[in-house]
C-alpha cells in the first residue's frame, strides 16, 4: 500500500472514529455512574494537593486517569462533560496509534484495516465516551506494543544504527505506564512470558521455521534490549509496587472479592464456573457479549456479523502463521491472556475486565480482510491484462475491504447512538436520576451544572437541604453539587428570609420534610413540590423515584387572583407545559402529556382535605382527566397557611399538542369522601358554580 493512500484513509478513518465517539458526546450515554463520579471526588481532592499513587475508594482505583479527569475539571468545571472529555481523546489517540502498531508488525494496509476496525467496534466507542478508566489501557499497551516492535525491528536489521534504545527505553515506560491505568493491566506479564516463551522455542532446532530463527549476534542485542525495557519499566512503575506492599488489601483486596474461585461466586462447583466461563468468554467475539448496560448494548458481541466473519477468517490466517511469524503469534497469546481476567471473574464475559486485548484483538479480522483482499487480487496480478477485468478485480477488492467496515459503521451507530441512547434502562444503568438531583441542586442554587449546561454565578441567599441519605448514596451529588457552601446535609435549622429547598428520599417520612420547609420559610411563601427522575438499581424489580423536592420562597402578598371559590381558596394562575417526555411510576414514557400547573391561594385556614379534579375538554368533549390531591398529595389543603401560594402540577397523559382555539381546561375542588365541592364565587361573593373552566390560548409555554 502506497505511503498517500495510507494516509488518506488514516484521514478518512480518524474522522469516522471522531464522529462516532463525539456525536451526541454528554448526552449518549445519559447520566454518570458513581465510578465515573468517584473518579471526579478523587480529582477534586488532587486540585486541593492530595496526590496518591493509588486512590483507595470504590475497592481501590489507579492513578492515571484520575489525574487527567482532574486537569479536565480545573479547566471546565464540575460536569459529566469535563469528567468524561478525557475518554474521547484516549480513545482517539488508540486508534491512531494501533495503525502505527499494525505498520510496525504487519503492513500498513493490516494497519489501517486494524484502526478501521476499532473505530467503528462499539465496544471502543462507548468506551470512549464514558468516564471509566480502562480506556487508558488499551492506548499505553498500543503504544508499548508499537515501540516494542520498532525496536524489535531495529534489533535485528542488519543496518541498524544502534539507536534501537529509545524505542526499548520508550516501550517499557509505556508498559510501566499501563500498570497506572486498570487492574487488568496486572494480566500483561502472563501475555509477556508466554510471548517469551514463543520466541526462545522459535531459536529450537526442533521448532522447524527458519525465518523465526535469529541469528546469534542479533539475539543476543535483542536479549539486552528487552532487558533494557524491562529496567524502564520497573522504574516507572516502582512507585506503585512500592504503595502495594505498604496497602496489599488496598490494591489486591477487590481480586478476591470476584475471582471464581470464591465459593460466593462459583457456589461450590469451580470446575463447572470454570467451563460455563470458558465458553462465555469464546462466545464474546461474535456471538453473545457483555449483559451490562455500562459496558455494552447488552449482549451484543465484540464483532458484527461481517466482522466476525473476518475475525474467524484472521484467526484461521493467524494460527497458520504461527511457527514462521512471530507478530501472528503475538496477536493470538496476547488475545488469550488478556481474556483471562474476564474468565476467571464473575460475570464473564466483562468487557471492562477484558479491555487489555482491545487494541490487538482488532489484528485478527483486519488480517482476515487483508488475506481475503489478497486472494481475489492474485488471479488479476497473475493474469497481467488490464481493462475491464483488472478493474473489476480492482473493485471487488475494495468492496471486499470496504463493505465490512461500513457495515459495522451502521450496525454500531444504529444500535448505539439511537437504539441505546433512547433505551430508558441506559439512563437507569448510569443512575440519571442521581445526576438529576445534583442538576436540580445547582438549578435551585443558581450557580454550576444545571444539568444542561455550566451557569456560572452565585447563590446568593439560597439554602438547600439534602436528606443524609442522598447525600450518602450517590457520589454523583458530592461531585457536582457547586456551590456546597450553600448547602445543608440534614433538616437543621431555623427561620430564614431567602429561598430554601429541602431533598429527601420520597419513601421515607417527607412530611417531616414538608414540615421542616414551612418552619425555614415564614408565610406568606410560595411553596412547591417536585417529584425527581425515576431510578432502578441493577437488582431492582421495578424503577423508584430517586428524591423528593420542597421549594419555599417568600410570596408577593399582592399577587391578583384569577378566580375565587369558596372557604377562601383563591386561584392566581394557570400555566400549561407540554412535556417532551413524561415518564410514569411504572417507568413507561409517555410523550403525549402536558403539565398544568394550578396557583392556589389560601386567605384562610381550610378544615378539610380537597382533591383537585382537572378535565381536558377538546371541542367540548372531555379527552383526558387528571385528579388528583394538591401538589401529589403533598401539600394537603388542611395544611395551607393564610397566604401560601401553592404550585400544584398535573401531569394530564393522551393529550398531545395543545390546539388552541379548541382546548380548554375544567377544574375545581371537591371531598370525594362526602362529594362536597367549593364552589365558583363571582366578583360580590355568590356562587355561580362547582368548576372554572379557561381556555388553554394564552396558557402555553414552550416545551420541554
Amino acid at each position: 500500500m502506497r505511503a498517500r493512500g495510507y494516509l488518506l484513509g488514516m484521514v478518512v478513518v480518524l474522522l469516522v472514529a471522531t464522529l462516532l465517539r463525539l456525536a451526541g458526546f454528554g448526552d449518549v450515554p445519559p447520566g454518570l455512574y458513581h465510578d465515573e463520579a468517584f473518579h471526579g471526588l478523587d480529582a477534586l481532592d488532587i486540585l486541593q494537593g492530595d496526590l496518591s499513587f493509588y486512590f483507595p475508594a470504590n475497592n481501590g482505583r489507579e492513578p492515571l486517569f484520575i489525574y487527567l479527569v482532574a486537569l479536565s475539571v480545573r479547566l471546565l468545571g464540575k460536569s459529566p462533560f469535563a469528567l468524561r472529555l478525557v475518554s474521547p481523546f484516549a480513545g482517539l489517540l488508540t486508534v491512531a496509534v494501533t495503525a502505527a502498531v499494525g505498520r510496525a508488525l504487519f503492513s500498513r494496509r493490516v494497519g489501517l484495516l486494524a484502526a478501521a476496525v476499532l473505530a467503528v467496534t462499539l465496544w471502543h466507542v462507548h468506551l470512549s465516551r464514558v468516564g471509566f478508566r480502562a480506556i487508558l489501557l488499551p492506548l499505553f499497551t498500543a503504544l508499548a506494543i508499537w515501540q516494542g516492535a520498532l525496536g524489535v525491528r531495529e534489533s535485528v536489521s542488519t543496518q541498524s544504527k544502534g539507536r534501537q534504545w529509545r524505542h526499548w527505553v520508550a516501550a517499557g515506560v509505556f508498559y510501566g505506564l499501563s500498570f497506572y491505568t486498570y487492574t487488568a493491566a496486572r494480566s500483561t506479564p502472563f501475555a509477556l512470558a508466554a510471548f517469551g516463551a514463543y520466541i526462545v522455542l522459535a531459536q529450537s532446532p526442533n521448532f522447524q521455521t527458519p525465518n523465526s530463527k535469529l541469528q546469534a549476534p542479533i539475539f543476543r542485542r535483542l536479549c539486552r534490549s528487552i532487558g533494557l525495557a524491562a529496567l524502564a519499566a520497573l522504574l516507572t512503575v516502582a512507585p506503585l509496587v512500592v504503595y502495594t506492599v505498604g496497602h496489599s488489601d488496598q490494591v489486591l483486596g477487590r481480586l478476591g472479592q470476584v475471582s471464581i474461585l470464591n465459593p460466593a461466586i462459583n457456589g461450590g462447583d469451580l470446575w463447572s464456573t470454570l467451563g460455563a466461563h470458558t465458553l462465555h468468554t469464546l462466545g464474546m467475539f461474535f456471538v453473545r457479549g457483555d449483559r451490562i448496560w455500562r459496558h455494552n448494548v447488552p449482549w451484543r458481541p465484540i464483532f458484527d456479523p461481517l466482522l466476525g466473519a473476518a475475525f474467524i477468517v484472521g484467526l484461521l490466517v493467524a494460527l497458520r502463521r504461527v511457527r514462521r511469524e512471530p507478530a501472528a503469534s503475538f496477536v493470538l497469546i496476547w488475545t488469550a491472556a488478556m481474556s483471562l481476567p474476564t474468565l476467571l471473574a464473575e460475570d464473564a464475559p466483562h468487557f471492562l475486565r477484558s479491555v487489555g486485548m482491545l487494541p490487538v484483538v482488532v489484528f485478527l479480522p483486519a488480517l482476515g480482510l487483508d488475506w481475503l483482499a489478497d486472494r481475489l487480487s492474485l488471479p488479476s496480478l497473475r493474469s497481467g491484462e488490464s481493462g475491464k477485468r483488472h478493474f473489476s478485480f480492482l473493485i471487488c477488492h475494495l468492496f471486499i475491504l470496504v463493505f465490512p467496515l461500513l457495515f459495522g459503521l451502521a450496525s454500531t451507530a444504529r444500535a448505539y447512538l439511537s437504539e441505546y441512547a433512547r433505551a430508558p434502562m441506559a439512563g437507569y444503568w448510569f443512575e440519571q436520576g442521581a445526576v438529576g438531583l445534583a442538576g436540580r441542586v445547582n438549578a435551585f442554587l443558581g450557580t454550576g451544572w444545571d444539568g444542561e449546561r455550566m451557569v456560572h454565578g452565585k447563590p446568593g441567599d439560597q439554602r438547600a437541604f439534602i436528606d443524609p441519605g442522598l447525600w450518602e448514596e450517590w457520589p454523583q451529588v458530592r461531585f457536582l453539587v457547586a456551590a456546597q457552601e450553600a448547602v445543608t446535609v440534614g433538616l437543621e435549622g431555623g427561620p430564614r428570609d431567602g429561598p430554601a429547598a429541602v431533598f429527601v428520599w420520597p419513601y421515607g417520612e417527607w412530611e417531616r420534610a414538608s414540615l421542616f420547609l414551612r418552619g425555614l420559610v415564614p408565610a406568606p411563601a410560595e411553596l412547591s413540590v417536585e417529584e425527581g427522575p425515576l431510578s432502578q438499581g441493577d437488582r431492582d424489580a421495578e424503577p423508584y423515584r430517586t428524591y423528593l423536592a420542597f421549594f419555599g420562597a417568600p410570596a408577593d402578598p399582592a399577587a391578583p387572583k384569577m378566580a375565587r371559590f369558596s372557604e377562601g381558596v383563591e386561584l392566581l394562575g394557570v400555566q400549561v407545559t407540554r412535556m417532551d417526555v413524561d415518564t410514569s411510576p411504572s417507568g413507561e414514557e409517555n410523550k403525549e402529556s402536558v403539565r398544568v400547573r394550578l396557583r392556589w391561594r389560601a386567605t384562610a385556614p381550610l378544615a378539610e382535605d380537597y382533591t383537585v379534579f382537572l378535565h381536558y375538554l377538546r371541542d367540548g368533549e372531555r379527552i383526558a382527566q387528571a385528579d388528583s390531591r394538591p401538589a401529589g398529595g403533598h401539600y394537603p389543603t388542611a395544611a395551607w397557611r393564610p397566604g401560601d401560594v401553592i404550585d400544584d402540577d398535573h401531569y394530564v397523559p393522551g393529550v398531545g399538542a395543545p390546539l388552541p382555539g379548541h382546548d380548554v381546561l375544567l377544574f375545581g375542588l371537591w371531598q370525594p369522601e362526602s362529594g362536597v365541592t367549593l364552589s365558583l364565587l363571582d366578583e360580590a361573593g355568590n356562587p355561580v358554580g362547582d368548576w372554572l373552566e379557561v381556555p388553554v390560548d394564552g396558557l402555553l409555554e414552550l416545551d420541554r
